[in-house]
């Protein structure tokens, strides 16, 4: 029995340990030239034990040339990274299919990835033999004047960042060493991502290379990754090393991109081993490379069309999705509603979302968080997380309505507008507290009936007594109205005393509670009872607007308004959205509700 219970605990856990397990495929680039290289990059997360390799699918259109690996573990979980430098074999789209990794009996697969393969030069490509006969150098850079060549060019099909940086290398062919820079759109739209490539090309060693990134101005800048790859110009084979960033303007009119550049030393490397041997001094020169500088012209969005529900996001293939933490819960209880919407490029400067209204739903203020998803190649996708506490304050079944989102679609040059499901969320009466008369606690009677109480009163058949004194007075009229009018005034001026008695205590209380505050509950009870008995305002039946608009109307000014708007909405988040307890974070709140309150106290009087 012992045995057959180890032996199916082993076979969950090799099934859990399975399930973490994730493979993942991607390219440096998407498309290239028939004398550029291309390298695949396959990472393998959550293996435990000894390095498996994974399999690669055929791969016609190119040839591998290299192959690295590099492993590391953590708390005995490896990430296993391989890499494949390949180098193409024909013009043409080409796909590499899926790559295929098996652990623990289960085999994984990733996506296929599509690149597109062009030629190099048009009709000059290879026109002649590398020859180091052919070029006289003239410090460090070739001669032009020695040898005159046909004006090579990219081929047209490429796209125009590639293009581009492939043309302003063949009109820098003369130079050992160089920098070139291009965008993706000279002209893109306000908020539209475009990317930005820096190449140093590069045919001779060179050693202690700093780069400086461009500098800008009204954008934006993501670093986006980087890349090598080889490039022929003039029958000399050149390497590059390629960063990548992802640019998005803030305002219409013109925004300058810097040169970027690369300090870099050339000649034999100091200490080496020929230097040692002889005794001989390096020879070496310090260079520096520089791109040129990049203009853009940034188009204004149009404003026909453009919906409510347009928040900045331009692009295209804009997803949008919305989920629930819970879609059963009791009334008070807070849910967590999530919304993801994802796109291309960077959705960082776009505003937050605006949750639609939900009846019988109190709702606190979104946060929301993003980032980018790599991708198997070409522009990376971003995303923007969306999340906001809903309390429903009754029973019943409630329907969170469809969020909308709008972008800005520059192909087109029109708006667009997507939308989530709606999401049901049945609310159950609460059971955390009890009011009222308890049914169910009365004694049954046996018949199927509960006794709750009496409330006859049975005739007494004795004689009624001699009338009272008390009863004889009553007879007269008018002295009962003067003693009901004097009890009247009596009961009015001590409830007028022990109201304006309660205002009055009202700030020291809170004052004291305050000071022995140390979880953020408790610096809302003592805010809360403050209003109560000062301005008879009772936070628990009005959201904050309602709660701020009754401040205004008893002589508060807007800037103190303002300030406890503040201070509630951070009470809020802390009581249905909590992070970490933390005693001195809820002493510096009770010090800061404080000081507001000492401003209510002042302007209230």
């Amino acid at each position: 029995m012992k045995k057959a219970l180890l032996s199916f605990l082993c076979l969950i856990w090799a099934a859990w340990a399975a399930a973490q397990v994730t493979v993942t495929a991607r390219v440096d680039k998407t498309a290239l030239t028939l004398d550029d290289e291309l390298t695949l990059s396959v990472e393998v997360k959550g293996t435990s034990g000894n390095m498996l390799m994974p399999e690669l699918p055929s791969l016609p259109a190119f040839n591998v040339y290299s192959r690295e690996v590099e492993q590391s573990t953590v708390n005995g979980k490896s990430t296993t990274s391989f890499r494949y430098v390949m180098l193409p074999r024909f013009v043409g789209k080409a796909t590499i299919g899926a790559v295929r990794f098996t652990y623990n009996g289960k085999t994984y697969k990733t996506d296929p990835i599509s690149v597109n393969i062009y030629r190099n030069a048009q009709g000059v490509q290879n026109a002649r033999p590398a020859s180091s006969t052919a070029k006289v150098s003239s410090n460090g850079n070739y001669d032009s004047a020695a040898v005159k060549r046909p004006r090579e060019t990219a081929d047209p099909n490429l796209p125009p960042l590639e293009r581009d940086l492939a043309n302003q290398a063949y009109a820098r062919g003369d130079e050992n060493y160089f920098l070139v820079s291009a965008v993706s759109d000279n002209n893109p739209y306000v908020n539209e991502t475009v990317q930005l490539a820096v190449r140093f090309y590069y045919n001779r060693p060179f050693y202690d290379a700093p780069y400086q990134k461009p500098t800008v101005s009204d954008i934006f800048m993501e670093e986006a990754g980087t890349s090598q790859g080889t490039q022929s110009i003039g029958g000399v084979l050149y390497r590059y090393e390629e960063q990548r960033y992802l640019l998005t303007a803030a305002a219409p009119g013109k925004a300058v991109i810097g040169p970027a550049s690369v300090r870099y030393m050339t000649g034999s490397s100091p200490l080496s081993a020929l230097d040692r041997l002889f005794g001989g001094s390096a020879v070496n020169a310090e260079e520096t490379a520089k791109s040129a500088p990049i203009t853009l012209s940034v188009r204004s969005l149009p404003t026909a069309g453009k919906p409510k529900s347009f928040y900045g996001a331009v692009g295209d293939k804009f997803t949008i999705s919305a989920v629930a933490d819970r879609t059963e819960v009791e009334a008070g209880e807070a849910v967590t509603l999530s919304v993801t919407v994802k796109g291309p490029g960077n959705l960082k400067p776009t505003t937050d979302l605006q949750m639609p209204a939900i009846d019988g739903f109190k709702m606190y203020n979104t946060q929301a968080t993003s980032g980018s998803i790599p991708s198997s190649g070409g522009l990376p996708r971003g995303y923007k997380v969306f999340k906001t506490v809903l309390v429903p304050s009754a029973s019943g079944i409630y329907t969170v309505p469809s969020v909308k989102w709008s972008y800005f679609n520059p192909i087109s040059a029109s708006y667009a507008t997507i939308q989530t499901e709606p999401i049901s969320i049945r609310v159950s009466p609460s059971t955390k507290t009890a009011s009222g008369f308890d049914f169910g606690a009365a004694a049954s009677t046996g018949n199927g009936f509960q006794s709750l109480g009496q409330d006859i009163a049975y005739l007494k058949t004795n004689y009624a007594p001699e009338p009272s004194m008390l009863y004889k007075l009553s007879a007269w009229q008018v002295l009962n109205w003067v003693m009901l009018a004097l009890l009247a005034l009596s009961v009015l001026f001590a409830s007028v005393g022990r109201k304006s008695l309660a205002q009055k205590r009202a700030y020291s209380t809170a004052k004291n509670l305050l000071k022995k505050a140390i979880t953020d509950e408790a610096v809302a009870d003592a805010v809360s009872g403050y209003l109560q008995q000062k301005m008879k305002i009772s936070t628990g039946s009005l959201p904050l607007k309602a709660i701020v608009k009754a401040l205004q109307s008893r002589g508060i000014t807007p800037a103190t308004a303002e300030s406890f708007s503040l201070l509630w909405q951070r009470l809020d988040t802390a009581r249905f959205a909590p992070g970490t307890p933390d005693a001195q974070s809820a002493q510096d709140l009770a010090r800061q509700a404080l000081d507001i309150l000492k401003l209510l106290e002042e302007e209230s009087k």
